[in-house]
């Protein structure tokens, strides 16, 4: 089988690596070159990615108790606490920093006492698992993913997956794949013991729907089955979903050696230039808290499924 390598029209490595994008650079050093975290080229990356936009950027924003923008979870909208913490996961934030940490206590405790302002999500009996599975994936990549308070909100995805299908009243109480693909991308973000085998057969309910259809053609059920964003390649998104965003959910699945998928990589790598880069945009930058180079976190993230999907050696 071919490397991932061989299958690049050039060597973007370099361009991934520049000093100037610490945030990148550390991301590609430990998930492209599998550097391990005593690593002394990772770790000082990683300490200027922390003290650097655009982690630096939205920790500098968090008051001191620990929440942003007012105070609300979900408002404003894309830089309230839900989409700060959200957006520092997809960053490569360390999560054991205690400003990290804090943050996600607060979200926890606030859902847990009922302070969150999110009863039109969660006193529905299902719906919305996009918004769920972001803050498991987030608490967990703080270190809360086994903490008993979670619990309740694997519980509903699991729920979701198990008796609606990932359905959503958003997407007219069809089955949505934006959901599913968050569902199946926040589950597989627990540790082991929170992995129980309810969670994986909700993640293989998810893999299933995401490649049941042809991702690349995005042709699930409306209206957000045919979104504008589908076949952009976008960094980041919020709740929506692309075809980039479903294969990183499945392979977080460790579901891109299904034959299924093959299309979808196909159309992935058709898109990369004569440098062996991808072009992204960042569609609501206007309302971010710090710019970003979006077309190096999208070669980044298609370079980590190539590797991930073609393993074999060098040619």
């Amino acid at each position: 089988m071919s490397s991932w390598r061989a299958l690049l029209r050039g060597d973007p490595l370099p361009w991934l690596l520049e000093k100037r994008d610490p945030a990148v650079r550390a991301a590609t050093l430990r998930q492209v070159m599998d550097r391990s975290p005593r690593d002394a080229e990772w770790r000082e990356s990683q300490t200027r990615a922390m003290a650097s936009p655009p982690i630096s950027t939205i920790l500098r924003r968090q008051n001191a108790e620990g929440r942003w923008n007012g105070g609300q979870i979900y408002a404003p909208k894309y830089t309230g606490s839900h989409w700060s913490m959200l957006l520092l996961a997809e960053y490569g934030v360390d999560g054991s920093d205690p400003r990290v940490r804090l943050g996600a206590r607060r979200i926890l405790e606030d859902l847990a006492g009922g302070k969150a302002g999110m009863g039109w999500v969660l006193d529905r009996d299902h719906g919305a698992s996009c918004f769920t599975a972001s803050v498991i994936r987030y608490l967990s990549a703080a270190g809360y993913g086994a903490d008993p308070r979670v619990e309740p909100l694997i519980q509903r995805l699991v729920r979701d997956a198990k008796k609606f299908d990932a359905a959503c009243w958003i997407n007219d109480e069809h089955p949505c794949a934006w959901g599913y693909a968050r569902l199946v991308w926040g589950l597989a973000a627990l540790p082991e013991a929170a992995r129980t085998r309810e969670v994986e057969r909700a993640m293989r309910r998810g893999v299933e729907f995401l490649l049941s259809y042809r991702p690349e053609r995005g042709d699930y059920p409306a209206p957000y089955g045919q979104s504008h964003l589908w076949r952009q390649l976008s960094f980041p998104l919020f709740y929506q979903a692309d075809v980039l965003f479903v294969l990183r959910a499945l392979d977080a699945a460790d579901a891109l050696d299904d034959a299924r998928a093959q299309s979808s990589i196909a159309w992935l790598l058709a898109r990369q230039d004569e440098r062996g880069r991808w072009g992204g945009r960042a569609p609501y930058s206007d309302r971010m808290p710090s710019r970003i180079d979006a077309s190096k976190w999208v070669t980044l993230q298609a370079i980590t499924l190539l590797k991930h999907a073609f393993p074999g050696p060098v040619d």
